[in-house]
């Protein structure tokens, strides 16, 4: 009796045993996930049977909800809305019986929303960089995209709807290479921007010169478009900007090699089309091997810095702009002697004190490193931030981009991150410190990126979107149209004369009460981000609860400051810099003025005795490419005391 009882027992365990291993069996579970609106959704669950002969079937939930049809070990969900954030679950059932996964949450985060159709985000490529800018001069701003596997580059012109056009024809876009970043700038102040490229692989750079009616010329004469870096690797980044303030956009570019150290270039332009490449000075003798560039007058004395970013544990290098027209390296400081796999760099005020900080984007692709973040202290020197996540967050950073996304008056940042981890986004807590966003597409889509980010208002609507360039291995790049909120805002179109025509290196002064404070902000016309490519050439302003700007100052490279008072929020405004009159001499007693201002514009001379009472003596057409005209008055003669004074047309 005692014996059938314990074999009894026995009987019963191993049925138990072997119904619950007869079950289906999850092996992976559904994870939870944090998109923005019009992202799609991809839940995917596996599991197994004992019995090989036993088909699985799936049925999907969403609250414990059947899902009509959602009958797959994948759940796709397409354009999610905040209606379809939730817990999701799948029970998987053979004929053993059923088991039910873990439930997994999608959250919804609805500050951007992702696009998902349209060539500029389907289109395939290995892209490395971007760059905003409005080519056709249509009022709105279009996409370059370089590509550097050999293939062609993209560019995207704005349809003016929310949606973009590729481009196919012409060389800009047919042209084969290695590319690696795209700057926009206005090289011959006409009015339209062109577009320089560099290249990888011992490749010459390119120059695309716009002729105004939408189409470009590629340049094919000049060093600036002959140079070759005599390595296997050649010329990384980029960066535009007027460091003579003469009036002409002037050129760097980084060059790189995996195996040794390569001297970078700089393109003097020389005002009537052609460059001069320079040869002695410090910021192209110093070997580095440079990955990422950025010019920013980091002292305030209205000439442009040089801050280059050097790859392969190399220190970076920051070259002031002296008073004499040369480059001192600045040798002190954390700045120049921290070392790292540096790439892109970033000039931005993040604290609103009227003073360009720079954060440095490190790891690239061949370890995680932490960024660098300086503070700029107003002295001429910078503090190394060594705490927040900001600096401790460990990436193979490549790309990095300031742009102020939500609109309350304080710089957040964008960090393009490679290696298929995912990209960072901090948001300016406007004290100082950053908050890592963890929710949103921006935060959570895995890709490789190429290195580009780049914030650009595409849509008009006040707020910034975002572009980000992947690579070839994660197939299409990611565009995040910004759905924006209260907050208000004012963008601002510099319209250099005196200075270069797309004003790059002005500094722009926004001053605000936001949130009962008195708040000053600076922005400055960047003409590239080294290995970013450029965000929109118009400084942009958010100004929280603000209802009004109470002062725009404008600090044209010329030297020239403009301030406008009492100006309406949420506007976009163009504001162009004033001609300049020249002293006027007596020459065989007819007394001559000259005049610098934009070409192609045009200006009445008026002349008054008294500054009260104007008359016009003449209208001047600038048609030169050095923007000049010169005008005689033969009366001046007839008065003891006369004024002059130009105004534009």
């Amino acid at each position: 009796m005692n014996a059938k009882s314990n074999l009894l027992v026995v009987t019963i365990f191993l049925t138990t045993e072997i119904n619950a291993l007869s079950q289906p069996i999850i092996t992976r579970q559904p994870t939870n996930q944090s998109v923005s609106l019009g992202a799609n959704v991809s839940f995917r669950v596996t599991a197994t049977s004992t019995n090989l002969l036993t088909p699985i079937t799936y049925q999907w939930r969403r609250e414990q909800v059947y899902l009509s049809a959602k009958t797959n070990f994948s759940l796709m969900l397409t354009n999610v809305q905040v209606v379809d954030a939730g817990g999701y679950d799948v029970i998987v059932t053979d004929t053993s019986g059923s088991v039910t996964s873990l439930v997994a949450t999608l959250a919804v985060d609805p500050a951007f929303t992702k696009i998902t159709s349209g060539p500029i985000v389907t289109d395939g490529g290995a892209s490395s960089s971007c760059s905003w800018g409005d080519y056709d001069n249509d009022g709105w701003l279009d996409l370059f995209v370089p590509n550097d596997a050999g293939g062609k580059n993209f560019l995207y012109r704005n349809n003016g709807d929310g949606s973009f056009a590729r481009i196919t024809s012409g060389s800009i876009v047919n042209d084969l290479g290695f590319s690696a970043v795209g700057v926009w700038g206005d090289f011959d102040n006409d009015g339209f921007l062109d577009l320089f490229v560099s290249h990888f692989e011992g490749q010459k750079n390119s120059l695309y010169g716009n002729n105004g009616d939408g189409t470009f010329t590629r340049i094919t004469s000049g060093i600036i478009v002959n140079d070759l870096v005599s390595a296997n690797w050649g010329s990384d980044s980029c960066a535009l900007g007027d460091y003579d303030n003469d009036g002409f956009l002037d050129l760097f570019v980084t060059n790189a090699s995996p195996g040794s150290s390569q001297k970078n270039f700089l393109y003097h332009n020389n005002g009537d089309g052609t460059f001069t490449k320079i040869t002695n000075s410090i910021a192209v003798t110093a070997f580095s091997n440079a990955r990422g560039c950025a010019w920013g007058d980091y002292d305030n004395d209205g000439k442009l810095d040089l801050f280059v970013a050097n790859a392969f544990f190399r220190t970076n290098f920051l070259f002031h702009k002296d008073g004499d027209g040369s480059f001192t390296r600045v040798l002190s400081g954390s700045i120049v002697n921290d070392s790292a796999d540096s790439r892109g760099c970033v000039w931005g005020d993040f604290d609103n004190d009227g003073y360009l900080d720079l954060f440095i984007a490190n790891g690239g692709r061949i370890s995680t490193q932490n960024n660098f973040l300086y503070r700029n202290n107003g002295d001429g020197t910078f503090t190394k931030i060594t705490n927040g996540i900001i600096v401790n967050d460990g990436g193979h950073s490549l790309g990095c981009a300031w742009g102020d996304y939500d609109n309350d008056g304080y710089l957040d940042l964008f960090v393009a991150n490679a290696g298929g981890q995912k990209n960072f986004l901090y948001h300016n807590n406007g004290d100082g410190t950053f908050t890592k966003v963890t929710e949103g597409s921006l935060a959570n889509d895995i890709g490789n990126s190429g290195a580009g980010c780049s914030w650009g208002d595409y849509d008009k609507d006040g707020f910034l979107d975002l572009f980000v360039a992947n690579d070839s291995s994660s197939g299409a790049n990611f565009l995040y149209r910004n759905n924006g909120n209260s907050n208000t805002w004012i963008k601002i179109k510099c319209v250099g004369t005196v200075s270069n025509r797309a004003a790059i290196g002005a500094k722009v002064r926004v001053k605000a009460t936001i949130g009962g404070k008195t708040v000053w902000q600076l922005r400055q016309v960047s003409g590239g981000d080294g290995y970013s490519g450029g965000n929109e050439l118009y400084p942009h302003f958010g100004l929280g609860d603000a209802t009004n700007v109470d002062t725009v100052r404008i600090e044209w490279p010329s030297g020239t400051v403009q301030e406008f008072h009492d100006l309406a929020v949420r506007q976009f405004l163009t504001l162009t810099e004033p001609p300049r009159l020249s002293p006027g001499v007596m020459t065989n007693g007819t007394f001559q003025l000259s005049l610098k201002g934009g070409r192609g514009f045009e200006y009445g001379i008026d002349t008054s005795t008294n500054l009260l009472d104007w008359s016009r003596i003449n209208l001047l057409s600038i048609t030169n490419l050095d923007g000049t005209a010169s005008f005689t008055d033969p009366d001046a003669p007839n008065y003891p005391l006369r004024f002059y004074r130009a105004a534009g047309q």
